[in-house]
């Protein structure tokens, strides 16, 4: 049976479609479809028109636009269609020409022409709606911890205004008892007006009394010491109380979200559990971020996926590796990268592999990439084998030995 390529150049209000047969030649016009019902159901009919005419089976290709190409995505899936999803710099050397052009025109057809020329990749489905929904839980995470970041980044800044050297006392101005100090001092009418005795009664709730009498004396000479440009003032104390309120919904919320990444990663039964290093968060991000792993043919393509591969610079007979690309998921590298560390800490793997490299005088950066690259293998093992983490004997016997 022939086989019909149809390109699919997906934004925000509609899609335009190309379609070309095995020649690379055009069948039809190039035509725009809305993604509401109406426009879907006269894209099925058009391309069902075009299979039967032409008898023959359709593969569909996109590129992933973050949130826009989801709707037809998954029209295309629950009809059991064959869909190929490309990542932008897949499609960049079909999308590049002489001239500076570009419509959505071209765009559709250059993804018509993609999905003709690169016949190995497997046409995937949708992952499963569990770990969609754990994706998209671990991103919303992530844009909320953002912005709790940016909430108490503005508010060391304001406290610096108001009082120059605060910030060095606590390290995190939103500390449990650096909000309880702020509470009681920076007032509108009153700032910084409190003595050595409440301000010990309010840090001994949080730390021991010797420790909140000492703390308590600084804070004094601070505030006694303290200049406050007058225009400032106002705004800065107007603008911690909302920064304060801020983040205490914002940590809510997260906490409130970290729940239920717990609840759906616990019900995929995962392997990734196993694993000493990551975590529930960081299962989650892993999962939702790798989606169906059979997608993947080759552990190579896997690590290109994170980023986590080495850029290759080849001209004639040389041939120089540089640091790594940066190209796959940003938010599967940050969590590799944020698990590496107490990977190599309590993971037996993880720690003899980092031993290794610092032995032979790697900096601690490269090191800490490296296991996190050995992290994604190993997640990559257990998740497509089925069976839990293990250390392996050769690993154990050299530990043993190192005793």
């Amino acid at each position: 049976m022939k086989t019909i390529f149809v390109g699919m150049d997906v934004s925000k209000d509609d899609f335009t479609v190309a379609v070309k047969d095995e020649q690379n030649n055009m069948i039809a016009p190039v035509r725009n479809y809305r993604h509401d019902r109406p426009g879907l159901e006269a894209f099925d009919s058009d391309i069902g028109a075009m299979k039967e005419q032409l008898r023959s089976h359709a593969i569909f290709g996109m590129e992933s636009t973050g949130i826009y190409h989801l709707s037809v995505y998954q029209h295309l899936v629950e009809a059991s269609e064959q869909v190929k999803l490309f990542n932008a710099l897949e499609l960049k050397r079909f999308k590049s020409s002489i001239r500076k052009t570009k419509t959505d025109n071209l765009d559709a057809q250059a993804i018509a022409e993609a999905l003709l020329l690169v016949r190995k990749p497997s046409y995937h489905h949708m992952s499963e709606p569990d770990i969609i929904q754990i994706r998209e839980l671990c991103r919303l995470r992530t844009r909320l911890v953002r912005k709790a970041s940016q909430c108490k980044n503005q508010a060391v800044r304001d406290m610096d205004v108001l009082c120059r050297g605060y910030t060095t006392l606590f390290k995190d101005v939103f500390s449990p008892s650096s909000i309880a100090i702020m509470k009681a001092t920076v007032r509108k009418t009153r700032i910084f007006e409190i003595d050595d005795q409440n301000l010990t009664k309010i840090l001994s709730k949080y730390m021991p009394k010797p420790a909140a009498q000492t703390k308590a004396r600084k804070l004094q000479t601070l505030f006694q010491n303290t200049v406050i440009p007058k225009h400032m003032k106002d705004i800065c104390v107007l603008e911690l109380h909302m920064l304060t309120q801020q983040y205490g919904l914002l940590k809510q919320q997260v906490n409130r979200i970290e729940r239920r990444i717990e609840t759906q990663v616990k019900k995929t039964n995962t392997h990734l559990l196993t694993i000493p290093g990551i975590g529930i968060l960081t299962a989650g991000t892993i999962l939702g971020e790798l989606g169906n792993l059979s997608r993947f043919t080759s552990i190579d393509q896997l690590t290109a996926f994170a980023g986590l591969d080495p850029s290759v610079m080849e001209s004639g007979r040389s041939r120089r590796t540089g640091h790594i690309s940066k190209r796959g998921s940003p938010m599967l590298r940050e969590a590799l990268y944020g698990a590496a560390l107490p990977a190599s800490r309590v993971n037996p793997v993880c720690q003899l592999f980092y031993q290794r490299l610092k032995a032979k005088g790697k900096h601690h950066k490269i090191c800490m990439v490296a296991v996190a690259r050995k992290l994604l293998h190993i997640a990559y093992s257990v998740e497509t084998n089925n069976r839990d983490f293990y250390v392996p004997m050769y690993i154990t016997e050299q530990q043993a030995e190192t005793a």
